[in-house]
């Protein structure tokens, strides 16, 4: 009978590849989580290979980190405080920009396990079966930040409750016509929780938005989009954006067709990016903690290769920063 690799057993424990090490090494599981590993380890009468887990045991102190750009102000903010925090631990950062390209990211994952990086930090744009399959597949611990997983440790910002209390700040103001824009759900966070979000508050004031816009990151999508939508627009008091990236680009395009922020129509985002609280009216946004973020990210990813107990996921905090761009209407009409 073939001898089962650890993959094999990850895969039919349901659980990553990290974790069957860990439970190896001795280090700390939960109770479900070993007795699926030993149900599937005794089935199998599976016994490690003691010689290659010593030379695994040489640690690089290098952390490999996977971002989806290097030009969006989150991923080159995020990947500023990671390296930050691994050199404070004495680890050397080894970058890979995927371009926004899945089949990328995938790859890179892998090839960083074959170089022996000690762990990987990954910021999807998207969380698919592909990636769940390739990180049970290595054996090297894996931290996602952004987004979920199903068996992976992650850092993730708490984008629906972001999304909620934005737009009760937004009904709050008096407007009761409100647009959305967002991009694909494919990304997770993004794209599905942030809309959720939105969608679900505007539900509870038995609101329903009719001008749903999805495009792509960029704004040179929004600023067309709003140009190809603009009567559409018009019949709106807001437009409430997945970033504030795509806010900079809407705000250009509505005030080229007479709408101005923060008089006579208003417009609110997430991320709040260097440039939103200098613009002609702020932008009235969600501010995740990017630094809080980055290191949770790497104390939990240093933990897992110390086989040191933590959580598997840690939710991140928000504040929302109101400004001038969302127009006061209970006020506004009393003019």
């Amino acid at each position: 009978m073939k001898k089962l690799t650890i993959v094999e057993i990850a895969r039919m424990a349901g659980v990553g590849t990290t974790t069957v090490s860990r439970y190896f090494n001795c280090g700390n599981l939960k109770k479900d989580t070993k007795e699926k590993i030993k149900e599937v380890v005794d089935k199998y009468n599976y016994t490690p290979n003691t010689f290659a887990k010593a030379l695994k045991s040489t640690d690089s102190k290098i952390i490999g980190v996977i971002v989806p750009c290097l030009h969006s102000y989150v991923s080159s903010n995020t990947l500023k405080y990671i390296d930050e925090n691994l050199k404070k631990n004495n680890y050397e950062t080894l970058i890979m920009n995927a371009n926004f390209d899945e089949e990328k990211q995938l790859e890179y994952i892998r090839k960083l396990a074959r170089m022996n990086v000690d762990g990987i930090i990954l910021l999807p744009t998207t969380m698919s079966k592909s990636y769940e399959d390739t990180i049970k597949s290595i054996d090297v611990p894996v931290v996602l930040l952004g987004q979920e997983g199903e068996y992976t440790y992650s850092v993730e910002y708490n984008d629906f409750n972001a999304a909620r209390d934005l737009t009760n700040f937004v009904l709050a103001s008096g407007h009761r016509k409100i647009a959305y824009m967002g991009v694909g759900e494919e990304d997770i966070a993004v794209g599905y929780y942030r809309k959720l979000g939105v969608m679900r508050t505007l539900e509870n004031y038995n609101l329903d938005s009719k001008d749903v816009f999805i495009t792509n990151f960029g704004l040179e999508n929004s600023y067309r989009l709003i140009n190809e939508n603009i009567d559409r627009i018009r019949e709106n008091t807001c437009l409430i954006c997945a970033t504030d990236n795509l806010a900079y680009g809407a705000i250009k395009a509505l005030e080229e067709h007479g709408l101005s922020v923060g008089d006579n129509f208003s417009v609110a985002a997430f991320g709040d990016y260097a440039s939103s609280s200098l613009l002609k009216s702020p932008l009235t946004t969600i501010k995740f903690d990017l630094k809080e973020a980055a290191k949770n990210t790497v104390d939990m990813l240093l933990k897992v290769i110390k086989e040191e107990e933590t959580e598997m996921k840690i939710l991140i905090g928000y504040e929302l920063k109101t400004r001038k761009s969302v127009v006061d209407l209970n006020n506004y009409n009393r003019k």
